[in-house]
Protein backbone atom coordinates (compact mmCIF):
# COMPACT_ATOMS: atom_id res chain seq x y z
CA UNK A 1 0.00 0.00 0.00
CA UNK A 2 2.76 2.20 0.73
CA UNK A 3 4.56 1.54 -2.19
CA UNK A 4 1.52 2.59 -4.34
CA UNK A 5 0.93 5.39 -2.42
CA UNK A 6 4.21 6.96 -3.19
CA UNK A 7 4.29 5.91 -6.92
CA UNK A 8 0.83 8.26 -6.88
CA UNK A 9 2.79 10.98 -5.15
CA UNK A 10 5.34 10.79 -7.95
CA UNK A 11 3.20 10.74 -10.72
CA UNK A 12 0.92 13.65 -9.65
CA UNK A 13 4.43 15.65 -9.29
CA UNK A 14 5.38 14.06 -12.77
CA UNK A 15 2.26 16.02 -13.82
CA UNK A 16 2.56 19.39 -12.39
CA UNK A 17 5.74 19.68 -13.43
CA UNK A 18 4.06 19.19 -17.21
CA UNK A 19 1.88 21.91 -16.13
CA UNK A 20 4.10 24.08 -15.33
CA UNK A 21 6.78 23.77 -18.19
CA UNK A 22 3.66 23.86 -20.59
CA UNK A 23 2.71 27.45 -18.97
CA UNK A 24 6.21 28.96 -19.51
CA UNK A 25 6.73 27.42 -22.72
CA UNK A 26 5.43 29.84 -25.72
CA UNK A 27 3.66 26.65 -27.44
CA UNK A 28 2.02 23.43 -26.26
CA UNK A 29 3.01 20.19 -26.43
CA UNK A 30 0.95 19.12 -29.50
CA UNK A 31 -0.16 22.16 -31.20
CA UNK A 32 0.96 25.50 -32.54
CA UNK A 33 4.76 26.27 -31.10
CA UNK A 34 6.31 29.60 -32.60
CA UNK A 35 9.85 27.64 -32.38
CA UNK A 36 8.51 24.99 -35.05
CA UNK A 37 7.56 28.04 -37.31
CA UNK A 38 11.09 29.24 -36.67
CA UNK A 39 12.97 26.02 -37.54
CA UNK A 40 10.41 25.80 -40.60
CA UNK A 41 11.34 28.92 -42.05
CA UNK A 42 15.40 28.77 -41.56
CA UNK A 43 15.47 25.62 -43.42
CA UNK A 44 12.95 26.28 -45.92
CA UNK A 45 10.58 23.39 -45.21
CA UNK A 46 6.53 24.33 -45.39
CA UNK A 47 4.77 23.16 -42.39
CA UNK A 48 2.29 20.32 -42.86
CA UNK A 49 -1.19 21.25 -41.98
CA UNK A 50 -3.05 17.87 -41.26
CA UNK A 51 -6.57 19.46 -41.31
CA UNK A 52 -6.16 21.07 -45.27
CA UNK A 53 -3.93 17.85 -46.02
CA UNK A 54 -7.04 15.71 -44.91
CA UNK A 55 -9.43 18.21 -46.71
CA UNK A 56 -7.48 17.98 -50.17
CA UNK A 57 -6.79 13.99 -50.21
CA UNK A 58 -10.89 12.86 -49.06
CA UNK A 59 -12.40 16.12 -50.19
CA UNK A 60 -10.94 16.31 -53.39
CA UNK A 61 -8.44 14.16 -54.85
CA UNK A 62 -10.15 10.58 -53.79
CA UNK A 63 -13.48 12.31 -54.40
CA UNK A 64 -12.40 13.51 -57.91
CA UNK A 65 -10.90 9.56 -58.46
CA UNK A 66 -14.09 7.95 -57.04
CA UNK A 67 -17.20 10.85 -59.16
CA UNK A 68 -14.93 11.52 -62.37
CA UNK A 69 -13.48 8.73 -63.82
CA UNK A 70 -14.74 5.74 -65.38
CA UNK A 71 -15.28 2.62 -63.40
CA UNK A 72 -13.57 0.89 -66.30
CA UNK A 73 -10.08 -0.68 -64.90
CA UNK A 74 -8.13 -0.38 -67.74
CA UNK A 75 -8.38 3.10 -67.55
CA UNK A 76 -8.03 4.12 -63.92
CA UNK A 77 -5.93 1.77 -63.02
CA UNK A 78 -2.81 4.12 -64.44
CA UNK A 79 -4.34 7.17 -63.76
CA UNK A 80 -4.60 6.28 -60.08
CA UNK A 81 -1.21 4.99 -59.89
CA UNK A 82 0.28 8.06 -61.68
CA UNK A 83 -1.52 10.00 -58.66
CA UNK A 84 0.40 7.71 -56.14
CA UNK A 85 3.18 8.09 -57.59
CA UNK A 86 2.86 12.00 -57.54
CA UNK A 87 1.96 11.98 -53.78
CA UNK A 88 4.12 9.14 -52.19
CA UNK A 89 7.40 10.20 -54.36
CA UNK A 90 7.53 6.47 -55.00
CA UNK A 91 7.48 4.02 -58.54
CA UNK A 92 6.15 0.42 -58.00
CA UNK A 93 8.85 -1.69 -57.78
CA UNK A 94 7.81 -2.55 -61.32
CA UNK A 95 5.89 0.33 -62.49
CA UNK A 96 2.68 -1.60 -63.20
CA UNK A 97 2.93 -3.90 -60.16
CA UNK A 98 4.63 -4.46 -56.74
CA UNK A 99 5.38 -2.25 -53.36
CA UNK A 100 5.27 1.46 -53.76
CA UNK A 101 7.09 2.10 -50.36
CA UNK A 102 5.08 5.27 -49.53
CA UNK A 103 1.01 5.84 -48.23
CA UNK A 104 -0.50 8.76 -50.79
CA UNK A 105 -2.75 9.66 -47.72
CA UNK A 106 0.04 11.16 -46.04
CA UNK A 107 1.40 13.28 -48.76
CA UNK A 108 2.31 16.59 -47.58
CA UNK A 109 0.09 19.64 -48.38
CA UNK A 110 2.38 20.66 -50.93
CA UNK A 111 2.11 17.46 -53.02
CA UNK A 112 -1.54 17.50 -52.65
CA UNK A 113 -1.67 20.59 -54.16
CA UNK A 114 0.50 19.17 -57.17
CA UNK A 115 -2.51 16.81 -57.91
CA UNK A 116 -5.07 19.77 -57.29
CA UNK A 117 -3.22 22.10 -60.39
CA UNK A 118 -3.04 18.55 -62.44
CA UNK A 119 -6.99 18.06 -62.19
CA UNK A 120 -7.31 21.69 -62.75
CA UNK A 121 -5.22 21.88 -66.32
CA UNK A 122 -6.97 18.56 -67.22
CA UNK A 123 -10.46 19.48 -66.35
CA UNK A 124 -10.72 21.56 -69.79
CA UNK A 125 -11.21 18.53 -71.52
CA UNK A 126 -12.47 15.93 -68.91
CA UNK A 127 -13.50 13.33 -71.37
CA UNK A 128 -9.76 12.72 -72.25
CA UNK A 129 -8.62 10.53 -69.37
CA UNK A 130 -5.27 10.03 -72.18
CA UNK A 131 -4.47 13.71 -71.56
CA UNK A 132 -4.90 13.13 -67.91
CA UNK A 133 -2.46 10.53 -67.69
CA UNK A 134 -0.09 12.71 -70.05
CA UNK A 135 -0.34 15.51 -67.58
CA UNK A 136 0.58 13.00 -64.49
CA UNK A 137 3.48 11.45 -66.65
CA UNK A 138 4.65 15.43 -67.34
CA UNK A 139 4.11 16.37 -63.17
CA UNK A 140 5.81 13.27 -62.11
CA UNK A 141 8.96 13.75 -64.72
CA UNK A 142 9.41 17.30 -63.70
CA UNK A 143 9.87 16.89 -60.18
CA UNK A 144 12.06 13.67 -60.91
CA UNK A 145 9.81 11.17 -59.16
CA UNK A 146 10.00 9.09 -62.89
CA UNK A 147 12.40 8.29 -64.93
CA UNK A 148 12.48 10.65 -67.92
CA UNK A 149 12.22 7.78 -70.63
CA UNK A 150 8.86 6.74 -69.28
CA UNK A 151 6.16 7.00 -71.07
CA UNK A 152 1.78 6.06 -70.97
CA UNK A 153 2.92 2.66 -72.44
CA UNK A 154 4.79 1.37 -69.09
CA UNK A 155 1.87 2.12 -66.78
CA UNK A 156 -0.85 0.29 -69.45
Amino acid sequence: MELAKSKLEQLITAVDRIVDSRRQNDGDLFGHNTASEEISKTLGIPLQDPDKSYNLYYGNIQKFMNDFLPKDNDITKPIRNLVSTLLSHHEKDKVKYGVRGGDSRMASTEDMEHIIDVLSDWSETPQDYLKLAYILIQKNKELGYIPEERTIQDYV
